[in-house]
């Protein structure tokens, strides 16, 4: 018999798999926060066997739209040369 992972585990190990792919590109206390803010949105609203998925994919969502944010930010110096 195999012992079943709790959704806290489960969130947990999400959690990380996402720092290591945003990481570089976003400061942790950010992650930290979409990851609060994502569990707190969809805890009692989706079933818990879907749970795990959904908050992935929400966080997933929501760093790649701060990067994408972050992309669309440009820093101009008046009078500077462009290369």
């Amino acid at each position: 018999m195999t012992a079943q992972r709790t959704i806290t585990e489960e969130i947990g190990e999400i959690g990380v798999w996402l720092t290591g792919e945003f990481g570089g590109r976003v400061p942790a206390a950010v992650i930290s926060r979409v990851l609060n803010a994502s569990r707190r949105d969809l805890e009692g609203r989706i079933d818990p066997e879907a749970l795990g998925e959904m908050f992935h994919a929400l966080c997933r969502f929501r760093l790649q739209r701060i990067v994408a944010e972050d992309q669309r930010i440009t820093i101009s110096i008046p009078g500077a040369r462009q290369s």
